[in-house]
């Protein structure tokens, strides 16, 4: 029944598939909606089990198993109802979806190991702690070692809360907890855990080597101080944050030296239309990012110091600007590339993504009489809305997602501009041009 029902709405949402959709290197392979008594979609993750893969798909009323294998033909396979939450989150281990939502019943675990055969009620149990007993969490994360990060839960500040489920995926052992700063979000690789503070506007390292007995070894600011989400790079060199704010920024912090975390670049999706970033996640020097309002965006992040738009598919055509609709969450690390996007209102969306690389172009830009360094020049590349701004040693870092060859003008305030024609941009490369503008000379009239 929950087939033919599901696969009949597939049928009705094909008209959405006419819509004008704004896109860029991104195709729509398909789109899933849900009945409407489910309430709006949040969160997604993704798995592969066998031969096939799956989205795992959070909805206001619980979690929807869906076959994802043929990319434009979606199935439904399994529902499980939860408690009525607008949050859930989700993430896998052991070929099981633990699932975290800020109503009650804990932790909701679903044994997936008998896809792509048939999932009963038998597969789902849930776990409410003993030492650290919890109803509600907002998030969670699972580390390399199968040692789950339980944040946001009604225990405590709701820090961290720690569980072992590498003996045992059904029955987790508590190690211990966080209990310094509300935690949001966060990663964790080996014993460094990188925890997103939203309500304290940063984000925080801590070493967790003994959870009992975590320790906070460093924190930075982000740049519009409501740090809801972070990631890192597979080097685990750099990690990218968003701020769940209006007109917020995707950031890149270089945190080789904890003593000294340094700030690199930020990025928005649309400037000036005050959109909110939601969820950013790194994969092949990549950041994918969920946008309410703005669907998912593709940056290139090869240079962290250079973050450039390479693709983009709106989910939500219907809304613009401030506001929380649209993209929830965006899962792209399934084995056959494809991408998953969670749309609060328009539902599943299975994406067929292109990953370019940028075309970048750098330089120095200097006074022609004097040599020094100008800063707060603009540099446009003609045609395009790119725009970017020399810093105070003059230096300049702008790209494009689509090489081939542009005018480039340069202009400040007291200067000529000056117009580099036909610069050519080609896709991995990074193309120097360094510039000197001539001032304008001051003279007085006298009569």
């Amino acid at each position: 029944m929950i087939k033919r029902t599901l696969t009949a709405l597939l049928i009705i949402s094909q008209a959405y598939l006419g819509f004008s959709q704004s896109s860029k290197n991104i195709n729509l392979l398909s789109n899933l909606t849900f009945p409407s008594s489910r309430g709006d979609l949040n969160d997604i993750w993704g798995i592969k089990i066998g031969l096939n893969e799956y989205a795992l798909v959070g909805l206001q009323g619980g979690v929807s198993i869906v076959d994802v294998t043929n990319a434009t033909n979606p199935v439904e396979v399994f529902y499980a109802p939860g408690a009525n939450s607008i949050w859930r989150d989700l993430k896998t281990w052991d070929n099981h979806v633990f699932i975290t939502n800020e109503t009650s019943g804990g932790l909701m675990i679903i044994d997936l190991n008998a896809l792509p055969g048939t999932l009963t009620a038998a597969n789902v149990t849930n776990y409410t702690g003993s030492t650290y007993p919890f109803q509600s969490a907002h998030n969670l994360y699972i580390d390399e070692n199968g040692i789950c990060y339980v944040f946001g839960a009604d225990n405590g500040v709701g820090g961290a809360i720690m569980l072992d489920l590498s003996v045992n995926p059904k029955a987790p052992i508590e190690l211990g907890r966080y209990n310094s700063f509300y935690l949001h979000d966060g990663v964790v690789r080996g014993d460094t855990l990188w925890g997103a503070a939203v309500n304290d506007g940063f984000f925080i390292v801590v070493d967790v080597s003994n959870k009992t007995a975590p320790v906070n070894m460093a924190s930075r600011t982000t740049s519009s101080s409501f740090t809801h989400n972070i990631w890192f790079s597979d080097d685990g060199q750099t990690v990218y944050t968003t701020d769940e704010v209006s007109n917020a920024f995707i950031d890149a912090y270089d945190v080789s030296n904890l003593t000294n975390i340094t700030f690199l670049d930020k990025i928005q999706s649309n400037p000036g239309q005050n959109v909110i970033p939601h969820n950013a996640h790194f994969m092949n020097d990549y950041v994918i990012t969920s946008y309410y309002r703005d669907g998912v965006v593709i940056h290139d992040v090869s240079d962290p110091s250079n973050m450039i738009e390479v693709g983009h598919y709106d989910t939500s055509p219907a809304f613009s600007g401030n506001g929380f609709n649209g993209a929830w969450g965006a899962y792209p690390w399934l084995p056959s590339g494809n991408l998953l996007v969670s749309d609060i209102e328009n539902g599943l969306f299975v994406l067929g993504p292109n990953y370019v690389r940028a075309a970048y172009l750098e330089g120095n830009i200097t006074n022609s009489v004097t040599s020094a360094a100008l800063d707060n020049v603009l540099v446009e590349i003609v045609t395009t809305n790119i725009t970017a701004t020399s810093n105070l040693i003059g230096d300049y870092k702008t790209g494009i997602a689509d090489a081939g060859t542009y005018d480039v003008i340069y202009s400040k305030f007291g200067f000529f501009p000056d117009t580099l024609f036909n610069v050519a941009l080609t896709s991995g490369i990074t193309t120097i041009r360094n510039v000197q503008l001539e001032p304008m000379v001051n003279f007085t009239l006298q009569g």
